[in-house]
């Protein structure tokens, strides 16, 4: 397990879920941490629950401007940048040929673009450094098509995940690491937000006992921080599920 101590580390998502979880979890191992999200007023009570040094950097992370604001004032707060997690993101329930153009770009915009446009403003960074971690929040779903009427969402993540494994070929031998975390279905507000939701309802509640809490998952994250594989998955459940449905 990596010791996080004096660590500095940028996390998106951090206003609820397991951004949010990583975040308060990392700063009391001693970790200084750069927090991200939309939501100014969640954000600050993410910070304000973390035990040490914390800067809160509201903002959208499909502006060019916010991602390099991110990357510019963790360098000057701190002077390096040791881990970025990138865990933001959002979902999509639906028959596929009710949905839209515009709700497509925009699921690949948070799920995929960001992650890798913030992660080419941190790289020059770690690269100066000689080392590095980038934690992309993937998912079950973006190793298997784990549930009908989640194409978009499926089609996002196997992204982000080719994303890492391309990014990881490419960074061999530099110090820098990656790792493409596979989460199961989490209980977050994340199913509660995402475009669907209603008609999602009923699943999420016949599924809502089998699902992973936050802290689980982000406690599964922190443990194999020094893991040496570039699919990571957090908790039993997702290693199980990936088991039984990848040669379906």
């Amino acid at each position: 397990m990596i010791d996080l101590n004096g660590q500095v580390m940028l996390v998106t998502g951090a206003s609820s879920g397991i951004g949010k979880a990583l975040a308060g979890m990392c700063s009391e191992a001693g970790a200084k941490v750069a927090l991200t999200a939309r939501r100014p007023d969640r954000l600050k009570e993410t910070a304000d629950r973390c035990t040490g040094e914390t800067l809160a950097l509201p903002g959208d992370l499909v502006e060019e401007d916010h991602r390099k604001r991110l990357a510019d004032q963790c360098i000057q707060r701190w002077g390096r940048i040791d881990i970025l997690i990138n865990s933001a993101g959002m979902g999509m329930y639906g028959d596929f040929l009710s949905t839209t153009e515009a709700l497509w770009r925009r699921l690949f915009e948070i799920n995929l673009f960001s992650t890798v446009f913030l992660t080419k403003e941190v790289l020059p960074h770690m690269q100066a450094q000689n080392q590095g971690l980038i934690v992309n929040m993937a998912s079950i779903g973006g190793l298997i098509a784990h549930s009908n009427n989640v194409t978009p969402y499926v089609a996002s993540k196997h992204a982000v995940v080719g994303f890492s494994r391309g990014l990881a070929e490419d960074l061999k031998g530099t110090g820098i690491r990656v790792l493409a975390v596979c989460p199961h279905l989490t209980a977050t507000e994340f199913f509660d937000v995402s475009p669907g939701a209603e008609e999602m309802a009923p699943q999420v509640e016949k599924y809502k006992s089998f699902m992973d809490s936050p802290e689980a998952v982000a406690r599964g994250v922190i443990n194999q921080l020094d893991s040496e594989r570039l699919v990571v998955f957090p908790t039993e459940k997702p290693a199980k599920a990936y088991d039984k449905q990848r040669d379906l």
